[in-house]
């Protein structure tokens, strides 16, 4: 098997991953009607653009309809991604100034039966085509710049899907403008990167939160003093009732003991405490195990006695808990006896 065929197969590969990501957006419950349009026509656009480079690279395809379907698909890419980044700053923006964003994509695909290698891509297309991108992608990166700075919790998907993107574009900018690289790179590097994104999207609670519970706290902004009030109460509550002990204890029953909406607790957990209610909450057990794992009353207890002690209802839990928090297991804490006890109730 030659390098040209590894380079086949791995392309082809990724253009089946693509396009299965594509169409679980498409079809996926879990995500806002539009957000699910724009993900999923992104990376539809990556594929058909993924599969003219393969058609015409690999088996010298060159007819016109085939080709311009891909150069159009290209045009499309740096607008959504535009259009997908705009929507997480929750920026409100009209119908028409979406249009405009689109414009040229558009007027790409309106001209693509009139227009040929000899009479447009040769003779600056392809170029001009390779720049708008690029602007594209520069305005995707100031997106990005304003969602950091809004503190969103899920920043690195947006980060990662920026990079996969952006370093499938370049590629082929920099192959055609400068001949960096050979022409192949973008399809290669992003049927790598692919994989990477699938990964990083499927462990990502922000694709996959339920919409209702998205929607009801969509548009209500904490000002300092509420987020200081409610930590004050929330953590009042933790330390002195200790409801965490419960292996039942629940978000919707902190809210009723707090008298804070479900809601309201959801939005203050994720984007002022920086960490899930879970999370949170296994803070506050760990806490209270390292203490009982070091009392000399407790030495003849099974480590699984205290772990449902503290309110975990498994010894594995309690172990994935305590490790994630502490960076060893509970055994080994036991044996050293010297890590100090400190309250943990951050990731």
């Amino acid at each position: 098997m030659n390098v040209t065929t590894l380079w086949l197969i791995l392309c082809g590969a990724g253009v089946i991953q693509s396009l299965f990501l594509s169409i679980y957006i498409f079809y996926s419950k879990n995500i806002r009607s539009g957000e699910r349009l724009l993900l999923g026509a992104l990376l539809l656009a990556i594929t058909l653009r993924l599969v003219k480079s393969i058609g015409w690279y690999f088996f010298d395809i060159n007819d016109m309809a085939f080709l311009n379907m891909g150069f159009a698909a290209h045009g499309f890419i740096g607008p959504i991604l535009v259009l997908y980044f705009l929507r997480k700053t929750e920026a409100k923006i009209k119908w028409v100034f979406k249009l405009i964003i689109l414009l040229p994509a558009l007027a790409l695909v309106a001209v693509s039966p009139f227009i040929n290698l000899s009479n447009f891509w040769y003779v600056g297309g392809y170029e001009l085509l390779l720049y708008v991108t690029a602007a594209y992608l520069g305005w995707s990166m100031y997106l990005l710049w304003l969602i950091f700075k809004q503190k969103k919790i899920y920043f690195p998907w947006y980060r990662n899907l920026f990079i996969g993107v952006a370093v499938f574009c370049i590629a082929y900018f920099t192959n055609y403008v400068f001949g960096l690289n050979p022409y192949i790179t973008g399809p290669v590097v992003y049927s790598m990167v692919i994989y990477f994104i699938s990964f990083v999207m499927f462990s990502n609670q922000e694709i996959f939160t339920p919409i209702g519970d998205k929607r009801k706290y969509k548009n209500i902004n904490l000002s300092p003093d509420q987020i200081e009030k409610h930590r004050e109460k929330v953590e009042g509550i933790m330390t002195n009732e200790k409801p965490y002990l419960d292996s039942d204890f629940s978000l919707t029953e902190l809210s009723q003991i707090t008298s804070i909406p479900k809601h309201l607790l959801s939005r203050f957990f994720s984007e002022s405490m920086n960490q899930s209610f879970t999370d949170f909450t296994n803070g506050y057990r760990i806490r209270r195990a390292k203490e009982l794992l070091i009392d000399p009353s407790f030495q003849n207890h099974k480590i699984a006695f205290i772990a449902y002690d503290c309110g975990f209802n498994s010894l594995s839990s309690f172990n994935s808990a305590f490790k994630k928090l502490t960076g060893i297991s509970p055994s080994e804490f036991k044996k050293t006896e010297s890590v100090p006890i400190d309250v943990v109730a951050s990731d």
